[in-house]
């Protein structure tokens, strides 16, 4: 099931990103995805996202607005530390009106050296194998993408978002479930990391469709369809699954 509607009438439209803008790997934002200017004024940055919460979803307490600012910047900030070169914030209206937000973050692994022609299937299967001595407790597979396979991993966080942020003395709490996807190059060594993350555990589903769609748009050239593809839902049992 889809989110009710991505914002509202004035939500930005589907646009094809290429990450650091890298030329040869393109994917498409759906609507209610905004890309973020990495090199914007956290101040400005911060101001902006208040007067877009406040107008709309005027409805949203004042505590649950700050909350979602602050939470969004804080995240944003960690991404863009991390070596992030792109991130997108989405804003939806889920089913019952509800408030949702969610961040995209892209990152390129470019080896200085390697095959030309690497082997997708088997660093796809590395990777997998990584993430789960590293992560026991996720979910973790593979899923076959219109341009390759890709390793998958989803997890739930336990975060402490520093209380300074919100005016307290002590850290606040945060849970936030977080998606890995790690997608093999075709054009050479290397592979892109896309990390979706949210706390609106309570709209997981709504948010796989939407990646889903996301996942599906990834190309070598880039994307000119009038439309995103439509989102498919997938298994995480360890098996290679279509996407």
């Amino acid at each position: 099931m889809a989110p009710t509607e991505f914002l509202n009438a004035s939500a930005p439209p589907a646009s094809t990103v290429s990450p650091g803008d890298t030329a040869d790997f393109w994917f498409e934002l759906p609507p209610g995805f905004t890309e973020i200017d990495l090199e914007e004024d956290a101040e400005s940055r911060l101001l902006r996202m208040t007067e877009v919460v406040d107008t709309l979803f005027a409805e949203a307490t004042p505590q649950k607005k700050f909350n979602l600012v602050v939470s969004s910047e804080y995240i944003l900030q960690t991404m863009i530390a991390g070596g992030a070169e792109h991130v997108s914030n989405c804003l939806l209206r889920m089913h019952g009106d509800k408030l949702s937000q969610g961040t995209l973050c892209v990152f390129v692994e470019r080896p200085d050296s390697g095959p030309q022609n690497q082997d997708r299937q088997g660093s796809a299967k590395r990777t997998a194998t990584q993430w789960r001595r590293i992560h026991q407790d996720a979910e973790i597979g593979l899923v076959m993408l219109p341009y390759g396979i890709s390793a998958l991993c989803i997890r739930d966080q336990e975060l402490e978002v520093p209380g300074v942020l919100f005016g307290l003395d002590v850290p606040v709490p945060a849970k936030i479930r977080e998606v890995q996807f790690s997608v093999p190059l075709k054009t050479g060594p290397g592979s892109v990391l896309f990390v979706f993350m949210t706390q609106d555990i309570e709209h997981w589903a709504e948010y796989l469709d939407v990646l889903g769609g996301i996942m599906k748009s990834i190309s070598s050239d880039e994307p000119h369809g009038d439309s995103l593809p439509e989102a498919g839902r997938h298994g995480t049992e360890g098996s290679e699954q279509e996407l």
